[in-house]
């Protein structure tokens, strides 16, 4: 069985954490490893990261996001709590990541490799003589026991809609993943039809015959809206110009040119093809991992720089009525929360915009506008308000905790 190196402490706090949900603002994290979801279940047994965020408007969707080769969803746990933070139940899926598909296919002229190879990961079904998974731990089923899991053990959260029997509701499902891992959401959007596709540097080439995989141009099940992508210019594992004609294949440039995300903010032009140009963290040649590894994502304080384009990714600009008001379901991310002083907030609509406090008896509190994407809560007395966000007709409410 494969184990990952870990330290004491880090074994120690691992222990903690399956005993004890950490509660972070709101959110309510579980670490499962396959083998407790499903006995049946092999190697990787590394732990699936699990987040919901009761205090937010819940979305009733699943995010799920797959890591790219060898990794493992404690690489990628920032885009999963910032799903959760708004509105959607967030799953890091272990699943087995380490043989590259593109490297199994790096020297055919079989344009089916990477399909074969990647359908068997998918549902265990034997396609391809270099891949090695059985139904016992494909993806699929994987999925189908943590979610069976989930809804026994954590019965308050609701995962009970995101499955019947032994049949998954992809309808309800944003299939999501890094490199290898949005391989497998796009494969998996080709033959279901999922709520939405969202990749991160991601794609799978033929080399001799300089063009994508087959799968890739197939006529799926997820209509071409549904398809975002992002992806770093200088990616040392992607090549830009081969990714744009991936994503041509998805059809993703009938929906606008690609956008630099770092010269825009969201909508981002309503394109569905992003990309970066910003130096990663900690590393800075790691342009493969920097538009979602948390250890090569750049920060700006406690909040990745690139959280408004995954919402936007995740949500696009959907809207639902309620009354006369418009509520985004949007990019809106108010941190820290609770807070003792300074509240920021990324992905405002505009940086003029009002904004209003209530306590939590709808008692009005403060009226202002913000300055520099900042308020100042020192004032406040400690307890639960909600602080809206509106411009015109666009209004967002949230829930705060003062400290």
């Amino acid at each position: 069985m494969k184990k990952a190196v870990r330290t004491v402490d880090k074994i120690k706090y691992f222990m903690v954490i399956l005993t004890f949900p950490t509660l972070l603002f709101g959110q309510a994290e579980h670490l499962v490893q396959p083998n407790t979801a499903d006995p049946l279940s092999g190697a990787p047994n590394n732990f699936h990261f699990i987040y919901t965020n009761q205090n937010v408007t819940q979305k009733n969707k699943l995010f799920l996001f797959f890591p790219g080769t060898g990794a493992v969803p404690f690489n990628y746990r920032e885009i999963l709590k910032h799903a959760a933070n708004i509105g959607y139940h967030s799953i890091g899926l272990t699943y087995p990541n380490s043989n590259a598909i593109n490297q199994i296919c790096l020297t055919t002229t079989d344009t089916t490799c990477h399909s074969r190879a990647r359908l068997e990961v998918f549902d265990g079904t034997d396609r391809h003589s270099d891949v090695n998974v059985d139904v016992n731990n494909c993806i699929e089923r994987r999925t189908l026991k943590l979610l069976m899991y989930l809804n026994t053990n954590y019965p308050t959260e609701n995962w009970g809609q995101f499955f019947s029997g032994n049949q998954i509701f992809w309808g309800k499902v944003i299939v999501s993943g890094h490199s290898q891992g949005g391989g497998f959401a796009g494969i998996i959007s080709k033959i279901k039809q999922v709520e939405r596709v969202a990749m991160f540097a991601a794609m799978d080439w033929i080399s001799l015959l300089n063009r994508p995989a087959d799968w890739i141009t197939w006529n799926g099940q997820t209509p071409d809206h549904k398809y975002y992508g992002f992806t770093h210019q200088n990616d040392e594992a992607v090549d830009f110009n081969k990714i744009q004609t991936t994503w041509a294949n998805y059809g993703m440039n009938s929906f606008g040119n690609i956008v630099l995300v770092d010269a825009s903010s969201a909508p981002y032009n309503n394109s569905h093809q992003l990309y970066t140009l910003l130096t990663p963290a900690n590393d800075p040649d790691k342009f493969h991992n920097a538009v979602v590894v948390d250890a090569h994502t750049p920060f700006t304080g406690n909040l990745p720089v690139y959280a408004p384009v995954w919402a936007y990714m995740i949500e696009d600009n959907e809207t639902s009525n309620t009354g006369n008001e418009i509520i985004l379901g949007t990019n809106i991310l108010i941190y820290p929360n609770p807070s003792a002083s300074f509240l920021y907030i990324v992905g405002i609509v505009c940086p003029n915009s009002d904004f209003k406090i209530f306590s939590s008896q709808g008692q009005l509190i403060e009226t202002g506008k913000l300055n520099d994407s900042k308020i100042d809560l020192s004032h406040l007395v400690k307890g639960i308000y909600m602080i809206q966000f509106h411009q015109g007709n666009i209004l967002r409410t949230l829930k705060l905790l003062k400290e």
